[in-house]
């Protein structure tokens, strides 16, 4: 299995109860694209989960594994990253990109000329930030229809037109 197949869709919260519940903190759109996947890893894939119960409980995510059935057991499940592979997420619609298949795209301004290639997509709750080094300095351009002419992800580029102030 490759590293660009492998999507974080959730980190291990907060036990819940006695039976070996746990919260799930959700890094998907939604909880039906968490709870549609069919397979869910840890980081480097060794370890499968098999969870018996998936639930929305009380604006919450949370997960029975198999092969936990009590408290002390999700314990030591605290703060590790969930994992699935990209095959089993549903197809994108025209516009829509996972945030796996923007890193590594070369951006571009209108005028061809290449400004760096996306680092990451960081959010921090007004929407999504593309990060790329630029002139050494790392800065953020948002992505949205402003900022962001065109995506070509089988090319991996996009053309980009920031507004004043981000590349100055």
């Amino acid at each position: 299995m490759s590293n660009k197949d492998i999507i974080p869709v959730g980190q291990f919260g907060a036990p819940v109860g006695l039976k070996g519940e746990i919260k799930v903190n959700l890094m998907t759109t939604s909880f039906e694209v968490f709870k549609n996947l069919k397979y869910y890893y840890n980081f480097d894939g060794t370890v499968s989960w098999n969870f018996t119960n998936i639930l929305f409980k009380n604006n919450k995510c949370v997960v029975q594994l198999k092969e936990c059935l009590l408290r002390e057991d999700v314990l030591k499940l605290k703060g590790q990253k969930i994992f699935s592979n990209k095959k089993f997420f549903p197809k994108t619609k025209d516009n829509e990109f996972y945030i796996n298949d923007l890193i590594e795209c070369t951006i571009f301004l209108k005028d061809n000329s290449n400004i760096g290639k996306v680092l990451s997509v960081q959010n921090f709750g007004a929407g999504d930030l593309l990060e790329l080094k630029y002139n050494n300095n790392f800065i953020l351009i948002p992505f949205d229809k402003t900022n962001i002419l065109s995506v070509n992800i089988n090319k991996k580029e996009i053309i980009a037109d920031p507004i004043s102030g981000i590349l100055d």
